[in-house]
């Protein structure tokens, strides 16, 4: 059984104590999820009620959460119980709302850090005190642990499996659907496997980008798009009890034209100049200024050929620092994990993308994701006649819904 065990929650936050130390504050105030479990290895799902964990420098936390939380939110380490402090709902009642809790906890603090990403809603109810804004829990995240580092290589092989899916169900004309069809699959063996499976800190994602659509990477394929001619982007985000971790690759049902399989050597070189710089001490802008200078050469330099960056980060989500960028202040240390992705576009054709989930190590890196990558094992060959029976169910599943949706709403 993988988990991150109660002394490491407790070094987390002597850890972040020094920091709030360091930063002479009389307060911390955690408010992001993300954050949250860090800190405490407790997962729930806020929706509009929020939660806070006040963290001093010399005593330990007062954790603020709605009163139908409290008796879950009783396996917070290393919170006392007596230390949890509840208000009543969202919205509530004068003296029962969180902001009342708020305030009452803050007491005469006046210099009070805050993370980056805390809600205008809260930041409100702190204008009259002195508030500094310090990512000290993103810095903390940015180095892994040997547990997390296990726990991302679960949630990396989980998405080597979802990649497989996505390319046993794909053939010459199947529909993107055939191939989401498959997230079931991989969420059911992660259920199967993990003992202490945790609902809300577990996730799939995962679905293919037909061509030309896949020039488009933050687009949102349609379930009926078809595999054609041009390169796919199969795409797996997996998290697995709070650790995350991608695969994507480029594939072919059909062989690529000759623009295509130039294109295609020009991502798969510019990934192997970026695999050849990682190492502790490398400077993140450097290496995504290496890469876009390599791609430039060949003739990929224009904004709508690239896109975005060579990499980012993971761990307990999918994108989080350090940033494999120009205009980044990161450097790469041991124990980091990161992405390496970087992509050629062109427009009206596809992308090229393929994405592995990358340890930085003592003397260079470990890729934790391992499916194939070379061109050839990209090509899909021949048909298989289970996946065409399936894809044809798939299909007339997707038909019937979008009938009874559309009958529905004429109803209405």
């Amino acid at each position: 059984m993988l988990r991150i065990p109660s002394e490491e929650y407790r070094l987390r936050l002597e850890r972040l104590q020094a920091s709030i130390d360091r930063a002479e504050l009389d307060l911390f105030i955690v408010s992001a999820f993300d954050s949250l479990y860090y800190l405490t290895g407790a997962g729930f799902e806020p929706l509009e009620r929020p939660f806070f964990l006040l963290v001093y420098s010399k005593q330990l936390p007062i954790l603020i959460v709605p009163k139908l939380e409290q008796e879950h939110m009783k396996k917070a380490r290393p919170i006392p119980p007596d230390n949890i402090v509840t208000y009543w709902d969202y919205p509530a009642p004068a003296g029962l709302c969180w902001q009342d809790r708020l305030q009452n906890q803050i007491g005469d603090a006046q210099r009070i850090g805050v993370e980056p990403t805390l809600p205008q809603e809260i930041a409100q109810q702190l204008r009259d005190r002195h508030v500094a804004i310090e990512p000290l829990v993103e810095k903390l995240r940015l180095v892994k642990s040997d547990n997390e580092i296990s726990m991302i290589r679960r949630s990396a092989r989980y998405a080597d499996i979802g990649v497989e899916g996505l390319m046993k169900a794909s053939y010459f004309g199947a529909t993107v659907a055939e191939g989401f069809a498959e997230t079931r699959a991989v969420t059911s063996r992660i259920i199967r496997d993990v003992d202490d499976w945790e609902p809300v800190t577990t996730k799939v994602v995962m679905a293919t980008w037909a061509a030309p659509r896949s020039a488009m990477p933050h687009s949102v394929p349609e379930l009926d798009d078809r595999l054609l001619e041009g390169p796919h982007v199969a795409l797996v985000l997996t998290r697995v009890n709070g650790y995350a971790a991608e695969c994507e690759r480029t594939y072919f049902t059909a062989p690529p034209s000759a623009e295509v399989k130039t294109a295609f050597d020009a991502m798969m070189e510019a990934r192997r100049l970026a695999f050849s710089m990682i190492r502790p001490g490398m400077e993140c802008s450097e290496l995504d200024a290496t890469v876009s200078r390599y791609l430039r050469r060949e003739g990929y330099g224009g904004e709508d050929q690239r896109l975005h960056r060579t990499g980012h980060g993971f761990g307990l989500g999918n994108h989080e620092a350090p940033w494999i960028a120009e205009g980044s202040a990161d450097r790469l240390l041991e124990n980091m994990v990161i992405s390496v992705e970087p992509g050629v576009y062109l427009r009206g054709v596809g992308g090229l993308r393929h994405s592995d989930t990358v340890l930085v190590t003592k003397d260079g890196y470990e890729t934790l994701t391992s499916f194939p990558s070379e061109l050839n094992a990209m090509i899909l060959r021949g048909w298989n006649p289970l996946s065409r029976l399936k894809g044809g169910l798939v299909r007339k599943a997707v038909r019937l819904s979008a009938k009874t949706a559309a009958r529905y709403a004429s109803a209405k």
